[in-house]
């Protein structure tokens, strides 16, 4: 996928530090690889597990119109159950967003 000239969201989940560090540093060095500029990405964070309330999810999914495609670390970083993944994932494509995955 090219980046160019796309407004992308970033979006961690995790419950501990080194999930969420594990997942900033695969972000930091992805946008890094893809020249994308800091005005045009906005990172999305919410501490919890996958069963909690995600307020960040929540306002990217209200906001998915200012944005174009949405990068998350692994499809985890919306549910660890690929079904329940597919219906958040599903969520975020009716709103008009694209979704990459760093790992797959």
């Amino acid at each position: 996928m090219n980046f160019t000239d796309k407004k992308i969201a970033f979006y961690i989940r995790g419950r501990t530090i080194r999930t969420i560090a594990k997942q900033q540093e695969a972000i930091a060095e992805f946008a890094k690889e893809h020249s994308i500029p800091t005005e045009k990405a906005e990172l999305f964070l919410d501490y919890c597990d996958s069963y909690e309330v995600r307020p960040e999810l929540i306002r990217l999914i209200k906001n998915a119109d200012q944005f174009d495609v949405v990068v998350m670390y692994s499809y985890h970083s919306l549910h660890i159950h690929i079904d329940r993944y597919k219906l958040l994932e599903n969520a975020l494509l009716i709103n008009g967003l694209e979704v990459f995955l760093i790992y797959q």
